[in-house]
């Protein structure tokens, strides 16, 4: 597979991950101004940022893998 078509593979990847990840993040979002407005405790709501957070690690990863690719090849031996 060409370096190309492994790149434009990679960015699909990331698109794609990337859409779920946002829709999750809103999500995410309104679910708290949801619990926020019935009372429920701020220590309960910190799971949601946790999970918050963890999805914006999903989201740096795949822009990692399309990063990697855009490196020149001599640049990506190096940092293999």
């Amino acid at each position: 597979m060409a370096d190309s078509e492994i790149k434009k593979s990679l960015e699909s990847f990331a698109h794609k991950i990337k859409n779920h990840v946002h829709a999750t993040a809103i999500n995410l979002e309104v679910l708290k101004a949801k619990l926020e407005k019935q009372g429920v405790e701020k220590s309960t709501l910190k799971y949601l940022d946790l999970v918050s957070t963890e999805v914006q690690k999903i989201n740096a990863i795949a822009q990692k893998y399309v990063g990697f690719w855009e490196l020149s090849e001599a640049a990506r031996k190096k940092k293999i």
